[in-house]
């Protein structure tokens, strides 16, 4: 059976996908949309291009790479996340899953790319990264979400901003890029907290990520969580003034 695959371009594990799916010819259009990809919002011309080949291939199966919300066209999702309204989570990362439905083998590069995606630096630590190693995965992966020099230097300064108590800090960031401050104070913090200006996302980082996604609950926007159950990541959308006191007050609170 043909394949044909929908994949974003919003950080460093689509990207190696994509070039996986190149690589092997197998058949892919890249959708534009950043983190938080829906299927509800895939441009026209990906539209257009999974029906013509569909048209041409009636049988083909249609994938789609962590892509929230109603899948289209009968399609499978590829995902470990969970989601409002799904739970997807998978003890294998995308970049695994695309691997093992090719039959492939992923080199040592897209495995720390894999591990990264699953646990983030502890999950890279553990699979026995160098320090380099770790550099270069982090690094391809803020280049790989739109990253720019100017909020890569905004960061700096936004972490000498930041509010710290008893190990907990809450980092806001007027010109989002948030993995520009987490891969920058990591290890300094047992729970983290940031607050994207442009894009309105509240993302909780540490132990308590699960806690943080069932306070959210009754938030009409995109809320989320993901990553090892020991330092996981949760995040929301646009939270009301009710759900921001209720989520600072949780931070703060002792543990």
């Amino acid at each position: 059976m043909k394949k044909f695959f929908i994949v974003p371009a919003n950080d460093g594990e689509a990207v190696e996908i994509r070039k996986i799916l190149s690589a092997n010819k197998v058949a892919h259009i890249v959708t534009r949309q950043p983190w938080g990809a829906t299927w509800a919002n895939l441009e026209p011309e990906v539209a257009q291009a999974v029906e013509s080949f569909l048209s041409a291939n009636p049988d083909a199966q249609v994938h789609g790479v962590e892509l929230g919300g109603p899948a289209r066209w009968n399609a499978i999702n590829i995902d470990h996340h969970v989601y409002r309204d799904e739970n997807r989570s998978n003890e294998k990362s995308s970049i695994e899953q695309v691997a093992a439905l090719l039959n492939i083998e992923l080199t040592r590069h897209q495995s720390l790319i894999a591990a990264n995606d699953k646990g983030y630096i502890p999950a890279l630590i553990a699979a026995g990264a160098t320090t380099n190693e770790i550099k270069i995965v982090r690094a391809q992966d803020r280049l790989s979400q739109g990253v720019t020099p100017d909020q890569e230097a905004q960061a700096v300064a936004d972490i000498n901003s930041a509010e710290v108590r008893d190990g907990k800090w809450l980092v806001r960031c007027p010109k989002g890029a948030t993995s520009a401050i987490t891969d920058r104070i990591y290890g300094q913090y047992s729970e983290l907290i940031t607050v994207d200006g442009q894009n309105g996302k509240w993302i909780y980082f540490g132990a308590r990520h699960q806690e943080f996604y069932a306070l959210t609950d009754g938030e009409t926007h995109a809320r989320w969580y993901g990553g090892d159950p020991k330092s996981g990541f949760s995040g929301v959308e646009k939270p009301t003034s009710e759900t921001q006191a209720k989520i600072l007050n949780f931070f703060w609170q002792e543990v």
